[in-house]
């Protein structure tokens, strides 16, 4: 039984075309991997089954779900790197 999923999304202030355009050039960019690791990761599953809908449907069937994840984690990554190095520096006091 197939499930209808609803997807919302919050609207920027970025113009419509240009924010299609960024993020189908951030977040839909297929990229190979030479092994896909034995990493597993777990999420609900109300969030695996959106992010296989929007990986396969606006990614054409072409961008496996690993990468989708993986462009998605890089962004977050360059957003807030500096406020999680700070945070983790700041908990990761030194023994000696």
């Amino acid at each position: 039984m197939k499930k209808n999923i609803k997807i919302d999304v919050k609207v920027s202030s970025i113009p419509h075309t240009k924010a299609k355009s960024s993020y189908q050039s951030r977040f839909l960019k297929s990229k190979s991997m030479h092994k896909r690791g034995d990493k597993a990761i777990y999420v609900k599953e109300e969030y695996h089954e959106k992010l296989m809908r929007i990986a396969c449907v606006i990614g054409g069937g072409k961008l496996p779900l690993y990468a989708y994840l993986d462009n998605i984690i890089k962004h977050h990554f360059e957003l807030y790197g500096d406020e999680i190095t700070a945070e983790f520096n700041d908990k990761n006091k030194p023994l000696f």
